[in-house]
């Protein structure tokens, strides 16, 4: 697996984030539901392979600061994953239907959260692999 695979994903959960703000603005709450699960399969499937293969071999790099900022960022996603999941739990199909604003927030919050989550690892994270796995 390579940073460029991860990239690809990144961009995967991108469009389906866009798709389900696409579909919050157009209150199609269909639309809604199959974008939150497509979100939810994609974004799973990233996480799991960061935690098992970038970040382990980040903290293995050997630089001090490669090692911290792999730590700082595994730290940080556990609660972006954690957030997401409670996301996902807390807004039944009945709630959203019920509360539909709070739910715009709560998906434009949390989407804004993966945007921001996806540009720093692109920018500041995957570089690191790229030049360690240069090096190799």
């Amino acid at each position: 697996m390579d940073t460029q695979t991860l990239r690809k994903q990144h961009d995967e959960i991108g469009e389906m984030s866009e798709a389900l703000i696409n579909a919050v603005i157009a209150r199609d709450r269909l639309e809604v539901a199959k974008c939150r699960w497509r979100l939810a399969r994609v974004l799973i499937a990233h996480l799991a392979v960061e935690d098992k293969w970038l970040y382990p071999a980040l903290v293995r790099d050997g630089s001090p600061r490669v090692c911290t900022l792999a730590l700082n960022f595994q730290r940080e996603m556990g609660g972006l994953a954690a957030a997401f999941n409670a996301y996902m739990l807390e807004w039944s199909e009945d709630r959203i239907t019920s509360e539909w604003e709070a739910f715009q927030t709560a998906t434009w919050a949390l989407v804004e959260a993966l945007d921001l989550r996806i540009r720093r690892e692109n920018i500041e994270l995957y570089p690191l692999r790229e030049a360690a796995m240069a090096q190799s």
